[in-house]
């Protein structure tokens, strides 16, 4: 068994808990602002912070990869997410712990967290070209559906 398939201990030292994920990257929060080179021309950034009536704590992460279930996974490609709640841990497993600087997030399954895509494109790409069919999200289609003709019927009644 190699270190890459070998998910970190819990923090109970029971080999398993039950709807646990475990999501390694960097944490990209300095002084609780994240900024992100979005790619746009000259020296513009995307900043995210965390503020509200009480203070909240929470990291602005680059995920690579994540557990669940006694196994490793790897996204097919980074991801940003604002998690809230659990505080980072030194990475262990999935082959995360043999460089310095990833950390982990050990989250319930159910816990909310707020993913962040960042997409550089020309209108038409982003707004028109996503729309055309095929592309659309599949929460449009289910929209269709529902409102699909019922024998001239205005309800499921």
């Amino acid at each position: 068994m190699t270190d890459d398939i070998v998910p970190a201990p819990s923090p109970s030292g029971h080999p398993y808990v039950a709807g646990q994920i475990i999501l390694y990257g960097v944490d990209l929060n300095a002084n609780q602002v994240a900024t992100l080179d979005v790619g746009l021309p000259g020296q513009t950034a995307l900043q995210i912070k965390l503020e509200g009536p009480t203070k909240i704590t929470g990291s602005t992460v680059l995920a690579y990869g994540y557990a669940f279930d006694g196994y490793c996974y790897r996204f097919d490609s980074n991801r940003i997410f604002i998690v809230t709640g659990p505080n980072a841990e030194k990475a262990a497993g999935c082959g995360f712990d043999t460089v310095d600087g990833y950390q982990m997030w050990r989250i319930g399954s159910a816990e909310q967290i707020l993913e962040i895509s960042t997409t550089l494109g020309d209108a038409k790409t982003l707004i028109l070209d996503s729309q055309l069919p095929g592309k659309r999200s599949p929460n449009a289609y289910a929209i269709t559906l529902r409102t699909a003709h019922r024998n001239g019927r205005l309800s499921n009644d």
